[in-house]
């Protein structure tokens, strides 16, 4: 079936949801007239049949037909880019709409998501067109060649290019519209389950405290739940045809992209979007937001811009360069609207060569016009409320400040073991322990595993000795770090690093070993700590 073909199929489909919707109200209504005609008197069951009637006739007339939809459909919190501060951008687009024959779009707005696309504001279902407005992510400014850019944008008004697919809006229009309905449903049978739920338990709580045994009935979420399950079924038939719409605008907007931008900058374009889209939830987890649990955050306009940094990382990359060479391989999704990204990376390469290359090479960041200023922008039109309260430092700063609250944190629990002991939260409190043979009592405060809480005797001594090791060691650390002796320091190629003062590390683990003896001697770690500069506390007591 042509593309045309399926879209004309998914119209009809859509149709045929709401006149199924039609036919269940309407076919409730003709059984109620028919029972009263055939009646020669108001019986009470008739009024019974018509309540029923009614509780799955509303649910489906609210649900389906009455509710209002939300019109900011697929809008995301964003920098608008007008043309007056961001013209290199805007004449990029400009060309790239007036090459591809489409009209351009009223807004282009920077968003913090790995994508791009193009949203049109349709009535009637994708119908009447309206102003179109262009989405851009800012790890694609910053991960992207400005050729590799233009082929992404290319790709999105790609798909009003193509003349087969005039009925594709009115599809995705129609898949939002089927979604609301079945999740409207959907929530309708949770909220009816939820409330059957309470009762049914208030019921058992009243029969057992007669002492007679509860009924074994359970919530479903009555007629909202077996409606769902209807609609869904049909809706995975218009999913399986409207998607396959999708998949083939995808193929097609893939080909506009590459006579626009080349075969190869299209190409590449697609290697690297997953390889941006991994880069960019490893940044965000393992750098942007590392402090935030302790109040911190890198500088204005680094929660995004910092990308840029791992990027540029010879070590990183590299392994980006490997993934890109091996996009993952996909197994077909039929209600996924866009195909494997390796499926589509290779029907590109198997176009002819045209000479083109790579296209511009140079960062398509350098076309945002101050960039930090407008990533900063971004950062307070889409970073939660909670981010204005806290605390900017740069690099370095923060991921020793972050590291060293998240070591702290870790060392909690022992530091509240000693403090049940009477000693000092710290090394020397815990040193003190172990002088005063108290180390055994100080490790059975802390978590325990199965084996160990069973332990008795030799067994849970030899249970205990690594933990008191490890505790030992990471309180040491702390105090080393928060006198300012240790550190870590940033690096974009793998985790944060601890450096220790020069000396320390040739003799920690003798020293640690002495202190978790049977015979413990405290005396090796002591004084590397006074070497390393630490100063020695009042003497702590045990």
């Amino acid at each position: 079936m042509s593309t045309s073909g399926r879209a004309a199929t998914a119209v009809a489909l859509l149709a045929g949801f709401y006149l199924l919707a039609l036919g269940i109200i309407g076919g409730l209504l003709a059984i109620d007239v028919s029972l009263y005609q055939a009646s020669d008197h108001m019986r009470p069951a008739l009024v019974k049949i018509w309540a029923l009637s009614a509780a799955i006739a509303y649910p489906v007339l609210r649900v389906v037909f009455l509710t209002r939809r939300r019109t900011d459909d697929g809008e995301q919190p964003g920098v608008p880019l007008t043309r007056e501060r961001q013209p290199a951008l805007w004449a990029l687009v400009d060309r790239i709409a007036e090459r591809t024959g489409v009209r351009g779009p009223a807004e282009i707005r920077l968003v913090p998501e790995v994508n791009a696309g193009v949203r049109e504001e349709t009535r009637m279902l994708g119908l009447v067109p309206g102003p179109r407005h262009l989405v851009i992510g800012a790890p694609l400014l910053i991960g992207l060649t400005e050729g590799e850019l233009e082929s992404v944008l290319a790709h999105e008004f790609g798909h009003y290019s193509n003349r087969d697919v005039k009925l594709a809006a009115v599809t995705v229009a129609g898949r939002r519209a089927v979604l609301h309905t079945i999740g409207g449903l959907h929530r309708r049978a949770d909220q009816h389950k939820a409330e059957e739920a309470a009762k049914l338990a208030a019921k058992a709580e009243k029969r057992l405290a007669k002492g007679r045994k509860p009924s074994p009935a359970e919530a479903t979420g009555g007629v909202d739940r077996a409606l769902a399950k209807l609609f869904t079924l049909y809706a995975k038939l218009y999913f399986r045809v409207s998607e396959a719409v999708g998949r083939r605008q995808e193929y097609a907007a893939d080909r506009v992209a590459a006579q626009l931008a080349g075969r190869d900058a299209t190409a590449s374009a697609l290697r690297r979007l997953p390889v941006l889209d991994s880069a960019q939830g490893f940044y965000l987890s393992r750098y942007a937001t590392i402090g935030w649990d302790a109040g911190l955050l890198p500088p204005p306009g680094q929660v995004y811009g910092g990308l840029l940094h791992l990027l540029s990382d010879p070590e990183r990359r590299k392994e980006l360069a490997e993934f890109a060479l091996e996009p993952p391989a996909e197994q077909p999704d039929p209600y996924d609207s866009h195909p494997p990204i390796d499926r589509r990376i290779a029907a590109i390469e198997a176009l002819p060569d045209d000479g083109r290359g790579p296209g511009a090479a140079g960062p398509a960041l350098a076309l945002l016009h101050d960039a930090e200023r407008v990533l900063a922008e971004l950062e307070v039109a889409s970073l939660v409320p909670e981010a204005a309260g806290k605390q900017r430092l740069a690099w370095p700063e923060l991921v020793r400040a972050a590291m060293l609250a998240h070591a702290r944190e870790a060392a909690a629990p022992a530091y509240a073991a000693l403090t049940a002991l009477g000693l000092p939260a710290g090394v020397h409190g815990l040193l003190a322990a172990v002088d005063a043979g108290r180390a055994w009592e100080f490790t059975d405060r802390l978590p325990k595993s199965e084996q160990a809480a069973a332990a008795t005797g030799r067994a849970a001594r030899e249970f205990a000795r690594p933990v008191l090791r490890e505790e030992l060691a990471h309180a040491a650390l702390v105090a080393l770090a928060e006198a300012g002796l240790a550190g870590w320091e940033l690096s974009w190629s793998g985790p944060a690093e601890l450096r220790l003062p020069d000396g320390f590390e040739d003799s920690f683990d003798a020293a640690l070993d002495a202190a978790c003896r049977d015979e413990a001697d405290t005396a090796p770690l002591r004084a590397l700590l006074t070497a390393a500069g630490l100063p020695t506390p009042a003497a702590a007591t045990a």
